[in-house]
């Protein structure tokens, strides 16, 4: 016989089970068409305990979102972690976040429906882990020489804009060449800042 759930346990696996219904649906069918109702149909609980977890449906989005956001971060670290120069792990970061733009899931609640419903604020806010991700990067290959800018934390910031808004580009698409596109976009522009061996020797 299982052990019986602490009333902390259940409450974990309540939220578990919104979260993952609620993403479902969000990503499914948007924000604006998903009822309270709707998510919580399918799981036998009540609109209370929904509420009692999350406040109302904004909040259910939010955390949804912000799970999201980290989700991409933990993609962009296993994509770089093999890499042993700073500047190819800077590119293929910026690379991998672009990727996430055509995953499904991901592509319609962070680049389409977050942005419709979420302030720019609270975005800035969930983006910050990622944005850490990148500045560190830019500030290392800066140290070592390998990119040249008259501010690493404005580079990055610059950066960070164009990734957003080419993600953005890509997600509105199906078009596989537009992330390719993208992607080379991206590296262009890092290229146009990077030292030749020459110069930061």
């Amino acid at each position: 016989m299982p052990a019986k759930l602490t009333k902390a346990e259940q409450t974990l696996r309540t939220r578990r089970a919104i979260l993952d219904r609620a993403r479902h649906l969000f990503a499914t069918n948007g924000y604006t068409a998903t009822g309270t109702e709707e998510i919580i149909s399918e799981l036998g609980i009540t609109r209370g305990a929904l509420y009692h977890q999350f406040h109302d449906k904004l909040g259910v989005f939010k955390a949804v979102v912000s799970e999201a956001y980290d989700e991409i971060a933990t993609y962009i670290s296993s994509k770089v972690q093999s890499l042993d120069d700073p500047w190819d792990q800077l590119v293929i970061g910026c690379q991998a976040f672009l990727e996430v733009a055509h995953q499904e899931e991901l592509r319609r609640l962070v680049f389409i429906e977050a942005p419709a419903v979420l302030a720019a604020d609270t975005l800035v806010e969930f983006d910050q882990h990622g944005f850490g991700l990148l500045h560190e990067a830019i500030q290392t290959v800066v140290a070592q020489g390998k990119l040249n800018t008259i501010d690493a934390e404005g580079f990055a910031h610059l950066v960070n804009g164009a990734l957003n808004e080419l993600a953005a580009w890509i997600a509105q698409s199906n078009d596989p060449d537009r992330l390719k596109t993208a992607q080379q976009l991206v590296e262009t522009l890092l290229i146009r800042h990077q030292n030749s061996p020459e110069n930061s020797a």
